[in-house]
C-alpha cells in the first residue's frame, strides 16, 4: 500500500519571490486570460498530437506550464469565484451557477487596489450578485463582475452580455435573431456551422476588445481578465473551424461500455448519468456523436488559440509585452463523453484537470527554455501568484500559494502532493433525484482528492469511490469494496477532514439567483 501524500496548503504567510524587474506601482500589468471548459489535455503543449495549438505552445515554450493544474470547483460560477478570490468552494460559498457571491469577500481586484491597479473585465465572470450594484439596468440577481472589477466590455451568453456582439455582427450586415442565443444555432442545413465568418466570430469579438483595452491602457497599470467563451458549448464553429479535424481521428472517451454499467459504479453516478438533459442526452453520447463533438470542440480551440497569438501581438506592438505577466487558464474542463457524460461537474479528471500557462517577460540571468511542473497546483494559486508578482501581500486565509518560483526552474518548496476539488450537486439533481431534494444542501457534495496514483471521492452521506489511476486511468473501478483497501480509505479520509479544518466552509445552499449563463 503506497504511503498516501500530504493535502491541500495550508493558509501561510505569503512570501514574496518576484523576478527581479520593477517594482509595483506604475507599470506593473498582468493579463489574466481564462477559456471556459477547456480541458488540459486538448492542447498540443499538453501533449495532444490532433490539435496544434503553436500560440500557447510559444507561450508555454517562454514560461512555465503546469501539467498537473486543478480547477478547484465546477461548473463556471463556482469555479471563477475560486480563481478570484483564492478560496476554495466551501470557504466561498457559491455552490452553482445561480449563487451569488458574498460581496463581503475580497477579490483579486480589492487586493491589487492597494498597488493601484485597476481590474477591466472583458467577457464576464460568472458572478451574480444579489443587490444588482453594477447598473441600472440590471435587476437583482443578474451576473455583474465580483467587487473591484470594472467592465470594459460584456460577454457572456444572457441576453445583455450578447448585446454587444450582436450590435457589431448586425453593422456587418448578418441578420440577428429576435431571441439574443439563437445567434449560436447552427446555418441551415448544417451540424456544427456557424452562421457568421471567423472574423465576426464571438472569439474574435472578446479578442479585439481585449486588444482594444489594452490599448487604451497602455500607459498606465492594468490587470485585463480576458474571458474566451470557447470552447465551451454550443459547439459550432465559423469555417474553417467546423471542419478543421476529423471526427475519425479523435481520441476515444473513456468509459464502461455501457450507460448502465458506468452508472452501476455507484449511486451518484446512476443519478448524474441518468439526469434528463443535452449534457447526458444519448444521441450526443453515441460513438459518433462524441467524435463530432470533440473535432469542433478542437476546432474551436484551434480558433481561441489563434486570438490568443493576436492579443500576445498587440502586447508586442504597443511596448508593453516587457512589463507584462501573461496567465492563460480555464475555469473548468469538459469530460467530453468521459463516464457517458459530458459538460462539468463530478469527480471525472477531463472536468477539472485544466491548462495552466503562465510567462513572465525574460530578465537578466533568468532560465532560458521551457520550465514545466508535474506538481499538483489549484486554481486557488492564480491569486496569490499575481499579487506577489505585483508585489502585493497575500490575502488573509487565502488557500493557494504563489507559483511564480516555477518560472524560475523547480520549486522544491512546493509540498502540495495532491489536487482538491469540490462539488455542489444539489441544483442538478434535486429536480430527478428525491432524496437529493430531502437531504440538507451540504450532504449533496462531493470531494474528489488526486493523489500521485490514487483518486478519492468523499461523499458525506453516501459511500466513497476509490481508483488506482496507475492500473485505470480513466477512474472506472471503484476499489472502495474490495479486500485491503480499507487502510487506504480512512488515510485519504482523514486528509479530506484536514482540509476541512485547514479551509473551513460558510453555510452551503446559499439562495439562488436567476441566472442564464452555465
Amino acid at each position: 500500500m503506497p504511503p498516501l501524500p500530504r493535502t491541500g496548503t495550508p493558509p501561510v504567510p505569503a512570501r514574496s519571490h518576484r523576478d527581479p524587474g520593477p517594482g509595483p506601482g506604475p507599470g506593473r500589468k498582468i493579463l489574466l486570460i481564462v477559456a471556459d471548459q477547456l480541458r488540459a489535455d486538448a492542447l498540443g503543449a499538453y501533449g495532444n498530437p490532433a490539435a496544434p495549438t503553436p500560440h500557447l505552445d510559444e507561450l508555454a515554450a517562454r514560461g512555465a506550464l503546469f501539467e498537473q493544474h486543478y480547477s478547484a470547483s465546477a461548473p463556471c460560477g463556482p469555479a471563477r469565484a475560486s480563481l478570484l478570490t483564492g478560496l476554495h468552494q466551501a470557504a466561498h460559498g457559491v455552490v452553482s451557477n445561480t449563487a451569488p457571491l458574498d460581496p463581503a469577500l475580497p477579490t483579486l481586484a480589492t487586493a491589487l487596489r492597494t498597488a493601484r491597479i485597476p481590474c477591466h473585465v472583458v467577457g464576464y465572470t460568472d458572478s451574480v450578485h444579489e443587490d444588482g450594484r453594477d447598473g441600472a439596468e440590471e435587476a437583482k440577481g443578474v451576473e455583474g463582475v465580483p467587487a473591484g472589477f470594472s467592465w470594459h466590455t460584456r460577454f457572456n451568453l444572457n441576453d445583455p452580455g450578447l448585446r454587444g456582439w450582436l450590435e457589431t455582427l448586425r453593422a456587418a450586415g448578418y441578420p440577428v435573431p429576435p431571441r439574443p442565443a439563437d445567434v449560436f444555432r447552427p446555418a441551415e442545413g448544417t451540424a456544427h456551422r456557424a452562421r457568421y465568418d471567423a472574423e465576426h466570430s464571438d472569439t474574435a469579438y472578446v479578442a479585439d476588445r481585449t486588444i482594444d483595452c489594452l490599448t487604451e491602457h497602455r500607459d498606465e497599470p492594468w490587470l485585463i481578465l480576458s474571458t474566451f467563451l470557447r470552447p465551451h458549448p454550443p459547439w459550432v464553429a465559423p469555417p474553417p473551424y467546423d471542419t478543421l479535424y476529423e471526427p475519425a481521428a479523435m481520441a476515444a472517451p473513456r468509459r464502461l461500455p455501457t450507460r448502465e454499467a458506468q452508472g452501476a459504479v455507484h449511486p451518484f453516478l446512476r443519478r448524474w448519468i441518468g439526469r434528463p438533459g443535452p449534457d447526458t442526452a444519448a444521441d450526443r453520447l453515441t460513438d459518433a456523436a462524441v467524435a463530432r463533438g470533440r473535432a469542433v470542440y478542437l476546432g474551436l480551440l484551434t480558433e481561441v488559440d489563434h486570438h490568443v497569438g493576436r492579443i500576445l501581438a498587440a502586447l508586442r506592438r504597443t511596448g508593453q509585452a516587457e512589463e507584462t505577466l501573461v496567465v492563460f487558464t480555464a475555469d473548468h474542463g469538459d469530460t467530453l463523453g468521459d463516464q457517458w457524460t459530458l459538460g462539468t461537474g463530478g469527480f471525472a479528471a477531463g472536468a477539472y484537470r485544466v491548462p495552466l500557462i503562465i510567462a513572465a517577460p525574460d530578465r537578466p540571468g533568468a532560465p532560458s527554455g521551457p520550465r514545466r511542473t508535474d506538481r499538483f497546483t489549484e486554481s486557488v494559486d492564480l491569486l496569490p501568484t499575481v499579487l506577489d508578482w505585483a508585489g502585493v501581500p497575500g490575502l488573509p486565509g487565502a488557500c493557494g500559494r504563489s507559483l511564480l518560483p516555477f518560472l524560475h526552474g523547480p520549486y522544491h518548496d512546493w509540498f502540495r502532493e495532491q489536487a482538491v476539488c469540490e462539488f455542489h450537486f444539489r441544483a442538478a439533481l434535486r429536480d430527478t433525484w428525491p432524496w437529493a431534494a430531502r437531504a440538507e444542501p451540504g450532504a449533496c457534495r462531493l470531494t474528489v482528492l488526486r493523489g500521485a496514483s490514487h483518486t478519492y471521492v468523499r461523499f458525506p452521506t453516501l459511500p466513497p469511490l476509490l481508483f488506482d489511476r496507475t492500473a485505470d486511468p480513466g477512474e472506472l473501478r471503484d476499489l472502495a469494496g474490495e479486500p485491503g483497501s480499507r487502510p487506504l480509505l480512512d488515510a485519504f479520509a482523514e486528509r479530506v477532514r484536514e482540509h476541512e479544518r485547514l479551509h473551513p466552509g460558510r453555510p452551503a445552499g446559499r439562495r439562488e439567483m436567476t441566472h442564464a449563463h452555465g
